[in-house]
Order: structure tokens, then C-alpha cells, then sequence
């Protein structure tokens, strides 16, 4: 496959798509979700998944999106299809224990909230990770209720 013809393309875009043009869709999507309009959102965010089909980053964004309308199932879709694109990260293991909690999925969650400990230590990932475990154990995760 061609490499990216600069730097700053994204590599194995559709279309020529610098980062800088992919970070705008990505948060004009964020602001739309910020703001309510969920289906503009969504339009932003199919459309980077589209452009970037071999990205986590759209994945998680469309599952950031569901999770936050309360589509559980639908945010677990993409957050594994995230995993899927990149097995090695632990944000999109962390993303998915997160929604595994709020599912009140917990031995499943912590399977998957310590896998992101256990792959990239000290990341982003990992620190959310282990923010959600913290939560866990002080009681304030899963939600009332979705205990099983």
C-alpha cells in the first residue's frame, strides 16, 4: 500500500485527509453532541468512520456519541470495533468496561478495565481505567439497579 503522501495525511483515508482536517470533523462532532443535536453528531462522526475506516478515533467518538444517548449496546458495538482496529490500545478496553459497568456486565467490565492496565501502563487509557476500578470499588459504579 502507498504511504501517506505527507506527514500529515492520514493513513488509509478514502479520500487525502490531513489530521488537521480530521481533528475539525471530530470536534465539530463533539460540539453538535455538546450541544443536543446528536443526529449532526452523528453525521460527523459516520462520515469520519467512513473516511477512516482502519482509525479507532471515529469509532470511538460514534461510541462516545451512543454511550452518551444511553444506546449502550450501540456504544459497545463501536468501542469494540475500535478494539478491533487497534487490539493494543487501552482506551478502547477501557471505553468498552465502561459501558460493560453501566450494562452492570462487572465481571466482564473488570476483565476488560484490567486488560487496559495490563497493555499500555500510564496512558491515557490505562488512567481512565483505573479511574472507573476506583469507582468500582468506592461503590459508585455500576449504577443502582444494573448490578448482576
Amino acid at each position: 500500500m502507498a504511504e501517506p503522501k505527507s506527514e500529515s495525511e492520514i493513513a488509509h483515508s478514502l479520500v487525502p485527509l490531513t489530521k488537521q482536517q480530521a481533528m475539525v470533523m471530530l470536534e465539530a462532532g463533539y460540539l453538535w453532541m455538546d450541544l443536543g443535536n446528536f443526529e449532526a453528531a452523528r453525521e460527523l462522526f459516520g462520515g469520519t468512520v467512513s473516511l477512516m475506516p482502519k482509525s479507532e478515533v471515529p469509532q470511538l467518538a460514534m461510541g462516545t456519541l451512543e454511550f452518551n444517548q444511553g444506546h449502550l449496546d450501540k456504544a459497545l458495538q463501536a468501542f469494540r470495533a475500535a478494539q478491533r482496529l487497534s487490539p493494543k490500545a487501552s482506551l478502547p478496553r477501557a471505553h468498552c468496561g465502561e459501558v460493560l459497568l453501566f450494562m452492570g456486565k462487572v465481571n466482564e467490565a473488570m476483565k476488560e478495565l484490567k486488560a487496559a492496565l495490563d497493555l499500555e501502563p500510564g496512558s491515557v487509557g490505562a488512567q481512565f481505567a483505573q479511574d472507573l476500578v476506583n469507582a468500582k470499588e468506592a461503590g459508585a459504579l455500576p449504577p443502582p439497579g444494573k448490578q448482576k
